[in-house]
C-alpha cells in the first residue's frame, strides 16, 4: 500500500463507498466470516477510520449478501468467458478482482477522479487492472475502453444514486459502444426513493436516492439490444444466515434490493447506411 496519511475526502455520492468497504472489513475479521476481503482490513487499519456508522446491522447483511451474489454472478461469467473485460463502473474501494479473477480477464475500475485518487493510494498498480477516472454521466467514459470481447459491467451500489435519465443514458451508452456482454446491476425499490435519512448508514452522509424500479423488465425499454435474464433480491442469500432474513424474505423480499442480470448484443448493422 502507498502512503495514506492523508485524509480522505469524496463527495457526497463518493462518500457511500466508505460503508461497503468498512463493512467488508468488519465482516473479515469475523471468526466465520462469510467474504473475506484483506485490502479492506487493510485500508480500515492505515487510514484509522471511525467504522460504527457505516457498519450497521442491516446495511451488514445487505452488503455481505450481495457481495456473495455479485462475486458468485461474476466468477461463473468468468467461467464461460475467461478473457472477458471486466467492467466495473462507480468502482470506490471494491477488491473483487482478489476474490473472483481467473488469471486473464483484464479489470477497469471506472469512478470519479476524486475516488480514482484514492484508490491509487491504496491499491498497489497490477498489469491487468486499468482505472480509468471519467464521469459516467458523461458519453466519453467509454472512448479509452476496448469494445471488440464480452464485457461485463458491474453497476454495484450506484444506480439508485443516478436520476432515471442518467440510468438511461448510461445503458444507452453501454449498448452502443460494448458489442456484445452483460450489466450486472444492483436495482432499488421505487419505495425507497428519497428515504436515505432513514437508512441506518446512508443517513450519515449527504447521499440521496433518486432512482428506483420496481421490475428490471422496466429498464429493457431505455435501449435497444437489453434483456433482462435473472432478477435475485438480497434476501436470498441472507435467508441462508440466519432467521431475520428468513422472516424478511416472507415479508419484504419485493422491496429489498435485488441483483439483475441484463444480457446485450449491440447491432452494429443498425448504423450503417
Amino acid at each position: 500500500m502507498t502512503d495514506t496519511n492523508q485524509a480522505i475526502t469524496l463527495g457526497d455520492v463518493q462518500e457511500t463507498a466508505l460503508i461497503p468497504l468498512a463493512i467488508k472489513a468488519s465482516e473479515s475479521l469475523r471468526k466465520n466470516n462469510r467474504i473475506y476481503d484483506g485490502k479492506a482490513v487493510e485500508i480500515i487499519k492505515e487510514l484509522g477510520i471511525d467504522t460504527k456508522k457505516y457498519d450497521k446491522y442491516f446495511s451488514h447483511e445487505g452488503v455481505v449478501s450481495r457481495t456473495i451474489m455479485f462475486d458468485n454472478t461474476v466468477r461463473k461469467l468468468l467461467e464461460k468467458y475467461p478473457d472477458a473485460n471486466i467492467i466495473n463502473i462507480g468502482c470506490g474501494f471494491d477488491d473483487r478482482f482478489s476474490r473472483v479473477d481467473n488469471g486473464i480477464a483484464h479489470w477497469y475500475h471506472i469512478d470519479l477522479p476524486d475516488s480514482i485518487d484514492v484508490r491509487r493510494k491504496v491499491f498497489e498498480a497490477h498489469d491487468r487492472q486499468t482505472l480509468v477516472a471519467a464521469d459516467l454521466t458523461a458519453d466519453s467514459w467509454t472512448d479509452s475502453l476496448p469494445d471488440d470481447n464480452v464485457t461485463v459491467i458491474i453497476a454495484e451500489g450506484l444506480l439508485m444514486y443516478f436520476t432515471e435519465q442518467q440510468v438511461r443514458e448510461l445503458l444507452k451508452r453501454i449498448t452502443e459502444h460494448f458489442q456484445k456482454g452483460f450489466v450486472l446491476a444492483e436495482l432499488m425499490h421505487p419505495i425507497a426513493m428519497g428515504n436515505e435519512k432513514i437508512h441506518d448508514t446512508v443517513k450519515c452522509t449527504n447521499a440521496k436516492f433518486t432512482f428506483g424500479t420496481e421490475s428490471g423488465k422496466e429498464l429493457e425499454s431505455y435501449c435497444s439490444g437489453l434483456k433482462l435474464i435473472k432478477e435475485t433480491n438480497f434476501f436470498a442469500e441472507m435467508r441462508k444466515h440466519h432467521l431475520v432474513g428468513k422472516i424478511g424474505s416472507l415479508f419484504a423480499g419485493k422491496i429489498m434490493n435485488r441483483l439483475a442480470v441484463f444480457k446485450f448484443q449491440h447491432d452494429r448493422t443498425e448504423n450503417r447506411t
